[in-house]
């Protein structure tokens, strides 16, 4: 696994394309919507790149129970302007014959893009189209296809087939939260989640003392760059993706575990080929030379599914043996 970073972004039929750098979409994992990695393209005259992801959200002890939520950051790159696209029609079509249309919000920086790390400008972020199912509105495994009318009469078109729900084994949770003994590890392990073609996890840490004093939690990313490895160990394999190398004592201690007072909000995710092969040498290390699209038609980009859990653990000791205290989260790694 590498760390996390800007990478140029080469299709098939250039080397690279359009130079502006996409932000980070809202977390794919911990907020519930979508994310793609940062994407550095090289300029070109005129092209429409559309970045759209659907997310099914998945109770980590209750499959059964899962929602919905699709994103689509929609630009259009002209010379050396990044520029909204605004009026389109997104909408994503089931094999079951279910279609779901996302809609136009106006702030597409707060609701597409995330906050961007301290220091960083934020560049323009294209026109944001959002949908939210409060119920699963495709089954997982089904074949959906992206389709997109542009404002001027362009069409784009993708495919991508959703992967199959997994669930961490040997969980112990309440209310979605669990507890760990101060300074251990805990190791997530899940069955394979059928279709999928790698892992990203995510956490955000507060409560670290004088191991990190700034005033954002602490977030870690990482990725598992196989389907078939279907474990984590957490703090220990987030830190790998942790680049500020300079906060030697912060790795120290994680790498043992999650010191006591801590707490952190974890997610995992399954993601699909689309998604895979467009982070390429980016959020996702697969072998292979260029990124490769899965949105065609009058522009290019990615349509890209995934199922995801989340939950929410803290590091302490046992406050009483009673109904209400918090569960251990399981064995420590």
């Amino acid at each position: 696994m590498r760390p996390n970073r800007s990478s140029r972004n080469a299709l098939s039929i250039q080397p690279a394309f359009l130079g502006a750098v996409w932000s980070t979409l809202s977390a794919l994992l911990l907020t519930g919507g979508c994310e793609l990695a940062e994407v550095e393209i090289e300029r070109a005259p005129d092209l429409v790149v559309a970045g759209v992801t659907m997310v099914l959200h998945v109770d980590p002890l209750n499959p059964s129970q899962a929602q919905m939520s699709a994103l689509a950051l929609v630009t259009r790159h002209h010379r050396r302007t990044s520029n909204e696209e605004p009026g389109a029609t997104v909408r994503i079509v089931g094999e079951s014959g279910r279609s779901l249309q996302l809609q136009e919000v106006p702030d597409p920086l707060s609701t597409c893009v995330t906050q961007l790390s301290v220091g960083r400008s934020r560049p323009p972020a294209g026109s944001c189209y959002v949908a939210r199912a409060p119920a699963a509105f495709f089954l997982p495994r089904e074949q959906l296809t992206l389709l997109i009318t542009l404002a001027d009469g362009g069409l784009l078109r993708g495919d991508s087939r959703l992967p199959g729900i997994f669930i961490p084994s040997g969980l112990a949770l309440k209310d979605g939260r669990c507890r760990l003994n101060p300074d251990t590890s805990y190791r997530f392990d899940w069955a394979r989640s059928e279709g999928s073609w790698a892992y990203m996890a995510e956490s955000r840490l507060v409560g670290l003392g004088e191991l990190w004093t700034r005033e954002e939690a602490l977030y870690l990313p990482v990725t598992v760059p196989s389907s078939d490895s279907t474990e984590l160990v957490f703090p220990r394999d987030f830190v790998f993706e942790l680049v500020d190398l300079q906060r030697w004592e912060l790795h120290r201690v994680l790498r043992v575990g999650l010191p006591e007072g801590a707490s952190a909000e974890v997610a995992v995710g399954a993601v699909d080929r689309n998604w895979a092969t467009w982070n390429r040498n980016g959020r996702i290390d697969l072998a292979g030379e260029p990124r490769i699209p899965s949105v065609f038609g009058d522009g290019t980009g990615m349509f890209g599914t995934a199922v995801r859990w989340k939950l929410s653990m803290e590091s302490r000791q046992a406050d009483s043996d009673g109904a209400d205290a918090m569960p251990l989260c399981g064995p420590a790694a």
